[in-house]
């Protein structure tokens, strides 16, 4: 895992939103999704921050059919990498900020556009299945 890439293990596309909409139409599009969280996207594709389903039971009952994304996305819990960031660091990134998921954005300068999502879960499939090809239990 020393020399890879976050490239080679990125689930390219995101479930996004735009920071307009509004929030049953996020709730509607996670329990769709059967996701957890929704990256929240400005006019030109880029992070503004993520809404996670904690943040969302938070914003029930206060004026909820009346809110939009932008009013409680989380841009301080965000944490982006790009697709040649090395794995191992992403990894330690993940560890630090206490986080399941990193948003892959453009390798582009100036641009924080998508790309797509790299998850805890995929990082430990690819440890175990590079423990079977090593023949290690």
């Amino acid at each position: 895992m020393s020399e890879e890439r976050v490239a080679q293990c990125i689930r390219r596309g995101a479930i996004t939103c735009s920071e307009e909409t509004s929030l049953i139409f996020v709730s509607q599009i996670m329990v769709v999704n059967r996701i957890r969280y929704c990256v929240v996207t400005n006019k030109n594709h880029e992070v503004l921050g993520l809404i996670s389903a904690d943040k969302m039971i938070d914003a029930f009952d206060k004026d909820f059919a009346r809110r939009k994304a932008k009013d409680i996305v989380s841009a301080d819990a965000i944490v982006t990498v790009t697709p040649s960031t090395p794995l191992r660091e992403a990894v330690d990134l993940m560890a630090k900020k206490r986080v399941e998921h990193i948003i892959v954005v453009s390798d582009r300068p100036g641009s924080r556009a998508v790309i797509g999502i790299i998850a805890a879960h995929d990082i430990v499939g690819r440890m175990a299945r590079r423990q079977e090809q090593e023949g290690r239990p």
